[in-house]
């Protein structure tokens, strides 16, 4: 097990310098600076003495090898919009991405689970046909154009819900319903299909055969066998959530990592823009990790691959 996680961070490595790099040449193939953003009002001779100051004015190879340089030290720059060191104001704005992420998510689980199973059950019914017709909607619709419609209906004719910021706990209904809604829709598929291949198991019959009550034979038995893809379900579409809400947070104002990517690049800020991006893609590759280990306590066949038994039970059968 901890050679596996070991395995996985040390793949993490390659993953970010790849990223760093794509971003970072991305961006500076996009006309304008940071000089250009901030300091408009300067002199040609002005501006081009910032740029040297900044160091703007060197090749982009050598500033991408200062910038990881710097990196691998723990020091990623500062950025020219907030003028604060990038890793502070990233750690400041990712707890609301990840209070959105994890609304979003749990408003995607209770939505679908519950939903998914019942498709499962009454396979090819009213509400089998409903639950996937829901599912085309949510993978349909983008999350701009719901953001919005939530906006119109519950804050301007309404006037139930603050339509952006996070000045409260209501502030979190609609950014978390938008995201869910997409989410949802997706787990929606994953629990009808994982449930219907374990429903009609023979160890359910023999469950049922034996007076168990049918409630626990699918909450029980079959949901915790149907469980590993779910969970791969939930944990990519949280990584989604942490990296894919810049629409969402643009739509209502929502001071998180999203919102502040896109700031960045208005003003052209590639310090806080990479940091961001890769920031953000290390805490996405941990999330994958840590469902990986998850499986583990899930499926107890991976728990004996990881801890080695089955290797010593192989060997013993020889």
């Amino acid at each position: 097990m901890i050679r596996y996680v070991i395995k996985r961070f040390l793949l993490l490595i390659p993953i970010l310098l790849a990223v760093s790099f794509i971003v970072y040449f991305i961006i500076d193939l996009t006309p304008g600076d940071a000089v250009d953003a901030h300091y408009s009002e300067l002199s040609t001779e002005e501006k081009d003495e910032m740029r040297e100051k900044m160091g703007l004015n060197d090749p982009v190879i050598i500033r991408y090898g200062r910038y990881i340089w710097g990196a691998l030290h723990g020091d990623m720059g500062e950025s020219t919009t907030y003028h604060e060191d990038a890793i502070k104001v990233y750690f400041a704005r990712l707890p609301a991405t990840l209070e959105l992420a994890f609304w979003g998510i749990l408003v995607a689980m209770l939505i679908a689970i519950p939903f998914g199973i019942l498709a499962a059950r009454k396979q090819n019914s009213l509400i089998d046909n409903a639950s996937m017709l829901f599912g085309l909607f949510g993978l349909s619709i983008p999350n701009f154009w719901l953001g919005l419609m939530l906006i119109i209906m519950f804050s301007l004719n309404l006037k139930l819900l603050p339509s952006n910021g996070n000045e409260s706990w209501t502030s979190i209904i609609l950014p978390a319903i938008t995201i869910g809604t997409s989410q949802a829709a997706l787990l929606i598929r994953t629990t009808r299909s994982s449930m219907l291949e374990v429903i009609r198991q023979d160890y359910l019959n023999t469950a049922r055969g034996k007076g168990v009550r049918e409630r626990s034979v699918i909450y029980q038995h079959a949901l915790s066998n149907a469980l590993i893809p779910i969970i791969t379900a939930v944990g990519s579409q949280f990584t989604a959530s942490l990296g894919g809400a810049v629409i969402t947070e643009s739509v209502f104002a929502w001071p998180g990592v999203g919102r502040l990517i896109i700031d960045s690049i208005n003003t052209r800020d590639e310090v806080m823009v990479v940091s961001a991006i890769m920031l953000t893609t290390m805490f996405s590759s941990i999330v994958i990790v840590v469902v990986d280990i998850l499986y583990a306590f899930v499926d107890p066949r991976i728990k004996a691959r990881y801890s080695g038994k089955s290797n010593a039970f192989a060997k013993k059968g020889r």
